[in-house]
């Protein structure tokens, strides 16, 4: 299978699952034990990460065209060329699922990896809120998910630190992971950015 058409697959595949996911998480959540209902927290957001990409990538989709055009990623004279390519999609966007996935199975005894995966989530609505808005101003693929997100995030956040789950060197893990899972897909696209610009230039 190409991977083009791969990348219009699992965008799908994570719409179907997110809604799965929080049907379970909804009928599970009153019956847990707080150490549970933290796991199921972070399966939640495993889900509002999946129908995120889903409005990115499918309805109304075109998130790879926006970035790669109507954003600081775009270069000019490239002839076609994407600095976030099908490879970059995938890589990233799979690369989190995984992590998201561990984070949820292992809250027990690294709640700070969930804690992590909650700060990628709020680098993305910074992204689609704020750092896109600079050259285009307005919807861009993703941003009614962003919004949606947020009150998730805050309430997630203060569930989180409300019950002591995460130790001080827990928090500073978390945002360190965080943050860089988060620009992940913004640094691997200004590196292939400029090696493109060279070899414009060169």
């Amino acid at each position: 299978m190409k991977l083009k058409k791969f990348n219009t697959i699992w965008p799908k595949v994570g719409g179907f699952f997110a809604i799965v996911i929080i049907f379970i998480v909804i009928f599970l959540w009153k019956s847990s034990s707080l150490t549970n209902k933290l796991s199921l927290l972070y399966w939640f957001n495993l889900a509002v990460l999946m129908l995120h990409e889903f409005e990115e990538y499918v309805f109304p989709g075109g998130f790879k065209e926006f970035i790669n055009n109507k954003t600081f990623f775009a270069v000019e004279d490239s002839f076609g060329f994407e600095p976030i390519n099908d490879v970059v999609v995938v890589m990233i966007n799979l690369g989190v699922w995984v992590l998201f996935i561990l984070a949820a199975s292992i809250s027990s005894i690294a709640p700070w990896l969930g804690f992590a995966m909650i700060i990628f989530n709020v680098v993305n609505i910074i992204g689609h809120l704020l750092v896109f808005q600079k050259k285009v101003k307005g919807y861009n693929p993703g941003t009614v998910t962003a919004f949606l997100m947020i009150p998730f995030l805050v309430l997630s956040s203060i569930f989180i630190i409300s019950n002591q789950f995460l130790t001080t060197l827990g928090y500073i893990l978390a945002a360190l992971i965080g943050v860089l899972c988060g620009a992940s897909l913004p640094i691997l696209g200004v590196i292939i950015k400029k090696k493109a610009v060279k070899q414009i230039k060169g």
